[in-house]
């Protein structure tokens, strides 16, 4: 299983985009970005880049090989958004739920109709990658090196879980940064699930 990426690597930027969140209680949506690596035989990534609302996530480049296996785990029955804590490794309330907000918006998850708060894969995930992986991008960098912090403040924000309002955006992800032609759609209307509020996770620090 692909570890994710807390240091910065190199990875060709195939989609930036902006997705719902969970919870009914929280507003805005967040930007994420689908990459894939330079190896031999490249996976795709996902990683987080801005969050509209509150709340502090990792930064990270997060495997869909990773999530993949974590999902298959559970042989075609419903998860709970807590399972994708085992995908990151940053300790953030919010990485889960982002996430898995990131699969619904690129069709790869959906609510399950016979449990509240679990989600069923969907979609083709190989058809997924393979389209995505004939696609040309632009080379960054991610997590992005901030210059002129100390070694203990460049770890936090390449690793554990840095508010991005702080990160510099690289020339690649600025241009690719979706321009919002409306909200995004509502989160679903049903009763919160704890492991899907949003806040400012002191753990996470």
């Amino acid at each position: 299983m692909t570890t994710p990426f807390e240091a910065p690597q190199t990875f060709r930027l195939l989609k930036t985009d902006i997705a719902a969140k969970l919870s009914t209680r929280s507003e805005g949506g967040i930007t994420y970005i689908v990459m894939a690596d330079l190896g031999d035989w490249p996976d795709l990534h996902l990683a987080v880049t801005a969050n509209e609302g509150g709340g502090l996530w990792s930064r990270e480049a997060v495997a869909l090989s990773t999530i993949e296996a974590i999902i298959d785990g559970f042989a075609a029955q419903p998860f709970p958004t807590k399972a994708l804590k085992e995908a990151t490794v940053g300790r953030s309330a919010n990485n889960a739920p982002f996430l898995l907000a990131v699969l619904k918006d690129l069709g790869l998850a959906q609510s399950s109709p016979d449990k509240h708060h679990h989600y069923v894969k969907a979609g083709d995930w190989q058809s997924f990658r393979n389209e995505l992986l004939l696609q040309d991008g632009p080379e960054i960098t991610y997590p992005e090196v901030i210059t002129g912090t100390s070694d203990e403040e460049e770890a936090e924000v390449s690793g554990n879980a840095a508010d991005t309002a702080s990160a510099p955006a690289s020339d690649a992800l600025t241009a690719a940064k979706p321009k919002r032609k409306k909200k995004p759609a509502k989160a679903e209307s049903e009763p919160v699930d704890p492991d899907e509020e949003e806040g400012h996770d002191a753990a996470a620090q």
